[in-house]
């Protein structure tokens, strides 16, 4: 079985959330011994061409054959995209729907973002693959004729991914850790007006924003330099891999309060690393993190300041989330994701 593998959005130097999932879909395929990955296209032709000979083997790039004729062979698309028409089934994974929420977007990507979307899943796609029920939701509110072609594969959590060497980040002693682009959706302001809160009260953990700056940085770099405690909020920007054990491991809770994900893997990387987690109630946030993290209402920066009080302050219930955290991670693997995806194949290839 052939899969052209579609990599032209991903850099390995760089890896977030969707670069992520194909990283390690690409590691486990290697182990299965009844599929072959290739490119989509002639690796030539990605602007990316070096990154991607780094996770591909070399051969596969100069051996690139017509698709028109290939065999037992599909197209997969990871990050929503069908840059291949015609002849091969085609799969594609949808992360999110944040296209459709417009309140989140600037006009011109609010608009790109349904176009493109709206192209992919209104073509001849074969399958579907959503990473969490929420997101299968989604899919079905704006798309419901697809309902026979989703196939739900949830993400994974790979504690392993993150352990490395390299200079310490000079963090904090006590510190509330944010991981994520420093976007609108990620609902930033709420996370500073929440600290804000707490400090107000007399805590002495300091803020890390760990991630670059995304949509919406004015407004945030605004509400930093006016906070009465920006001396007391740290941004790292973006910080490699190697160093999220760190990172993690650290900090006194993880907080990740935001307005609209997909998944959240920040969320099952902190509980697999031991570190108590404040998420947001509801979406796929409550559906991956169950009840090993303190859920609140995101748009509420009481309740969050609230809530992290009692994660700081009370040390059973502290504990009691650790540990829910710790059997709670393991239940999202890479390993089942991958397997889940080849099943996805072998259905869209008949053989299954």
């Amino acid at each position: 079985m052939r899969i052209y593998f579609d990599v032209s959005t991903l850099n390995p130097q760089k890896v977030t959330g969707v670069g992520v999932y194909m990283l390690q879909l690409l590691e486990h395929f290697s182990k299965e011994k009844d599929l072959e990955v290739r490119p989509a296209v002639k690796i030539s032709r990605y602007k990316n061409k070096k990154n991607i000979e780094s996770i591909l083997p070399s051969h596969h790039a100069e051996s690139f054959l017509l698709l028109k004729w290939a065999s037992d062979s599909l197209y997969h698309g990871p990050d929503f995209k069908l840059n291949l028409k015609g002849f091969l089934p085609r799969i594609v994974t949808i992360h999110d729907m944040i296209v459709f929420e417009e309140k989140y977007n600037r006009p011109e990507f609010f608009l790109k973002g349904i176009r493109d979307m709206t192209n992919v899943l209104n073509s001849s796609v074969d399958a579907v693959i959503v990473n969490s029920q929420f997101t299968k939701n989604q899919v079905l509110k704006y798309f419901p004729q697809l309902e026979d072609r989703l196939h739900l594969t949830y993400l994974g959590c790979n504690r392993s991914r993150m352990a490395g060497q390299g200079p310490s980040l000079g963090l904090p002693e006590k510190y509330i850790l944010f991981l994520a682009t420093l976007e609108k959706r990620k609902n930033v302001l709420g996370v500073i007006r929440a600290f804000e809160a707490l400090k107000a009260q007399g805590f002495e953990e300091k803020l890390v924003l760990a991630g670059a700056w995304g949509f919406g940085a004015e407004e945030i770099q605004r509400a930093l330099e006016s906070s009465p405690f920006k001396n007391d909020i740290i941004h790292l920007n973006y910080v490699p891999t190697e160093k999220l054990s760190e990172l993690y491991q650290r900090a006194s809770v993880f907080f990740f309060p935001s307005w609209y994900e997909g998944f959240g893997i920040p969320v099952l990387e902190a509980m697999s690393l031991g570190t108590p987690v404040v998420t947001s109630a509801g979406g796929v946030l409550e559906e991956i993190s169950g009840d090993a993290a303190s859920l609140v209402d995101p748009g509420s920066p009481t309740e969050m300041a609230a809530a992290l009080s009692r994660v700081l302050t009370d040390q059973a219930y502290r504990e009691a989330l650790t540990q829910k955290g710790l059997k709670q991670a393991p239940r999202f693997t890479w390993e089942k994701c991958a397997q889940d995806t080849v099943a996805v194949y072998k259905k869209v290839l008949g053989r299954s």
